[in-house]
Order: C-alpha cells, then sequence, then structure tokens
C-alpha cells in the first residue's frame, strides 16, 4: 500500500513501501464540502439486500463481516499454517501423525506468532483474500497493543471448543469473544469501481 491510495481507505497511516509508517497527507477529497468525499460518493452506492448489518466505524457506515466468512476466512487461514507447520517439523525430523510436545509446541508457536503478526496489521491472508479488515471501532487497524489482546483473547475463543468463535452466530455486532476483548470488528472492504 502506499500513501497515494484512495481516501476510501481510511484514517491513519499508511505503508509507504519503504519499511515505515507515515502518516496520510490530507487529500482535496477529505474535505467535506468537495464533491469527491467519501460520504458523499459512499451515499450514491446502493446498499445490498437486508440481512446485511451496518454499523458506523470511524464515522464510515460499514458492511459487518458474516461468521461463515470469517469461518471460511479462518480455514484459509488454518491450511497456510498447516502447511508451514509440516515444512518446520520436516526439517526438525518430527513426524506429524503422532501427537506429541514436539508437534504441539511449535503449532501453538506458530499459531501465536501468525496471530500476533496479523492481527496487528488488521487483515490474515484469509481474511485479506476474502475482502474483509479487523479494524477497532474508531475505524483504524488494531495497532501492536490491541493486536496483543485480540491474540490473547483467540486463546480464550478456541479453548473451550471454539465457543468464542461460534459465539459471534448471536453477536449482534458479529464479534468474537477476542473482538470484545480488543474493542475490534471485522468488516468488509467494499470492491473499488473499475473505470
Amino acid at each position: 500500500m502506499s500513501s497515494d491510495q484512495p481516501s476510501s481507505a481510511g484514517p491513519g497511516p499508511r505503508w509507504t513501501g519503504d519499511g515505515s509508517l507515515t502518516p496520510r497527507v490530507p487529500a482535496p477529497e477529505d474535505h467535506p464540502a468537495s464533491p469527491a468525499h467519501r460520504t458523499l460518493r459512499d451515499a450514491a452506492v446502493p446498499t445490498k439486500a437486508s440481512g446485511v448489518r451496518t454499523l458506523e466505524v470511524g464515522g464510515v457506515p460499514r458492511v459487518l463481516a458474516k461468521p461463515v466468512r470469517r469461518f471460511a476466512a479462518a480455514l484459509i487461514d488454518f491450511l497456510i499454517r498447516y502447511m508451514l507447520l509440516l515444512i518446520v517439523l520436516g526439517f526438525a525430523g518430527t513426524s506429524p501423525s503422532t501427537l506429541s510436545i514436539e508437534v504441539l509446541l511449535p503449532a501453538q508457536i506458530l499459531a501465536r506468532g501468525w496471530d500476533l503478526i496479523f492481527f496487528t496489521q488488521g487483515w490474515t491472508p484469509g481474511s485479506r483474500l476474502l475482502r474483509m479488515r479487523i479494524v477497532r471501532l474508531d475505524g483504524t487497524a488494531p495497532g501492536l497493543r490491541w493486536g496483543i489482546m485480540r491474540a490473547a483473547g483467540a486463546v480464550l475463543s478456541e479453548t473451550p471448543l471454539w465457543l468464542g468463535h461460534v459465539w459471534a452466530f448471536w453477536d449482534p455486532k458479529y464479534q468474537t469473544w477476542h473482538d470484545r476483548i480488543a474493542g475490534t470488528v471485522v468488516v468488509e472492504v467494499p470492491r473499488e469501481p473499475r473505470d
């Protein structure tokens, strides 16, 4: 990502490609009186069918990602992590067919490291593929502090037979336990209009 992305990307720092996060430079379309301002532009986009839950995140109404879609993203992430685990175990000379500490410990280290790295950024490979973002209620990415809280909460969500993840089906904001702990929601990323 670069700092010259459209304003629909939201507030906050942007990836500049040089390894640093720089503050977003205000663009003319950021001014509320501008015809290109996101509130006027997004108001012209037709809403989806009923049954879609929306939430105002950072002053912009966003469509919340449904739990089934989140599960599909989690499955993609699991498959990627499993392939990485097989590579690590192959180098260690350990067979993944035996359930032992030599398998469980690297699996947990990989899973927690994965959560920590990606939750702080506000996306995982699976959620990015399915066009979803993890955001705080003010519209920003979780960052290090809340990414750590969300990763720790993920352990709590997974421990009692994934009950914390199933909770999203009944929650009005589709929040899992770790979303509630970190004050985050998962929203759909709208498709960029093709010119």
